[in-house]
């Protein structure tokens, strides 16, 4: 006699497999011989698959009409039916870079979320000789898909330098937020290259995007409200530039975890200051203060739109403010006019000029300083953000009556952070 026990509320649902050799004789009568599966359910051990619980009749555990599908960038590589419970049924095949991975060499299954009888949203490790693979389901299109059947959509147009897609991104993220919509950005993207985007629909393909509807801002660098009026029951792309620091305010702590520096990146930017720190012979990080300066020039130079740049007296003053109040400073310095910005750095101050032509590199390094010193423009905005501490901005971006001035609220204040220092 065999009785059959169906799990049909499993929010805490986990279970783990071990494949082993003995995989292969899947026309073996006893399951335990061919796999061991435990389960556990709201911290519950649960019966092994054909074993007698004392004088029971044989339980077997199953995942009520669940399929569980399995994708890697973007593809569905294999489908498992935890109704069909035996080795030959359940058996699936994983590839990498065109190699088939056996799944009977001793490959471990292990879940890291709950599951849900919906399967929205299990997240499954795979490793088989050190290798690890990871993966979300369902995600017919999607690297990562954390929506359900119910969500609605937000997907920025990203557009311009990497500041300017820092503060599309936060906007889309603070609105979604807000909203309860989902952020849609496509695995190719700069930011997910960088950024450990996290609970983010990172998809392959985002033609989808294209049949949203659009609603615009009336300044590129202020807040408006009204492009918030809709209805979270529709897909939406926002604006173009949706540079206010107002559009993710109330969730500016969750948007410091979307950007959070991918590992191979981080440890680059942490070597480049451990090096800094041992060339000034000061001792460790804990006995200094960096301020990071971007100082932007280049096509801001004579470009005729209206921007306004830093000044030498702006600089000066900036460096002073801090040497006036912290000892043993280093100011590590990211400028696209190196010249021009060494002739015009204070004398008698410590100073290491970045040589990485890598924006990435450089947002990276200047946001672990302890206090940054900004000048004008989107990527000096989110240097000073990233690092916290006290950040220095120039108070003059804009020439009075040029079409750039037009773009920021009356007293930038839509624009500048609130805490920050304008000089």
């Amino acid at each position: 006699m065999e009785r059959r026990k169906y799990i049909t509320d499993v929010n805490e649902f986990s279970f783990s497999e071990v494949f082993d050799n003995s995989m292969k004789n899947e026309r073996t009568t006893k399951r335990t011989s061919t796999k061991n599966t435990s389960f556990s359910f709201k911290g519950k051990n649960l019966p092994v698959l054909s074993k007698k619980v004392g004088n029971e009749p044989t339980t077997k555990i199953f995942l009520k009409h669940t399929k569980l599908n399995f994708t890697t960038k973007g593809r569905r590589i294999s489908t498992i039916h935890p109704t069909r419970s035996s080795p030959k049924q359940t058996k699936f095949n994983f590839t990498s870079k065109g190699m088939r991975i056996s799944t009977t060499k001793g490959m471990t299954i292990s879940t890291t979320k709950g599951m849900t009888n919906s399967t929205t949203k299990v997240m499954t490790i795979f490793t088989t000789k050190g290798v690890t693979i990871s993966t979300l389901n369902p995600a017919i299109s999607a690297v990562r898909n954390n929506s359900n059947n119910n969500t609605h959509f937000l997907c920025p147009n990203f557009m311009g330098g990497f500041g300017n897609m820092m503060f599309q991104f936060a906007a889309h993220f603070g609105v979604a937020m807000s909203k309860g919509m989902q952020v849609i950005v496509a695995n190719k993207s700069e930011l997910n290259r960088v950024f450990k985007l996290e609970d983010i629909d990172i998809r392959n393909n985002i033609d989808i995007c294209k049949t949203f509807i659009s609603r615009g801002e009336k300044q590129n660098c202020a807040y408006d409200k009204n492009i918030l009026n809709f209805n979270n029951s529709q897909n939406i792309r926002l604006g173009q530039y949706l540079q206010s620091w107002k559009y993710f305010y109330d969730f500016r702590s969750q948007l410091r975890k979307q950007f959070t520096f991918r590992d191979l990146l981080l440890q680059e930017a942490k070597s480049k200051i451990v090096q800094t720190v041992k060339r000034f012979n000061i001792g460790s990080t804990r006995d200094i203060t960096l301020v990071g300066v971007h100082v932007r020039r280049g096509d801001m130079v004579n470009h005729k739109f209206g921007y306004n740049i830093a000044t030498p007296e702006y600089l000066t003053k900036a460096v002073q403010y801090y040497k006036s109040k912290y000892k043993n400073i280093i100011f590590i310095i990211a400028s696209q006019d190196i010249p021009w910005t060494k002739a015009n750095m204070p004398n008698n101050t410590n100073v290491e000029y970045l040589d990485s032509p890598k924006r990435e590199i450089i947002v990276a390094t200047l946001s672990l300083c302890n206090h940054t010193i900004t000048t004008v423009g989107s990527f000096s905005w989110w240097i000073g953000w990233l690092t916290g501490g006290e950040v220095m901005y120039f108070k003059w971006p804009a020439k009075e009556g040029s079409g750039l001035r037009k773009q920021y609220s009356k007293d930038f204040s839509d624009f500048y952070y609130p805490g920050w220092i304008g000089m």
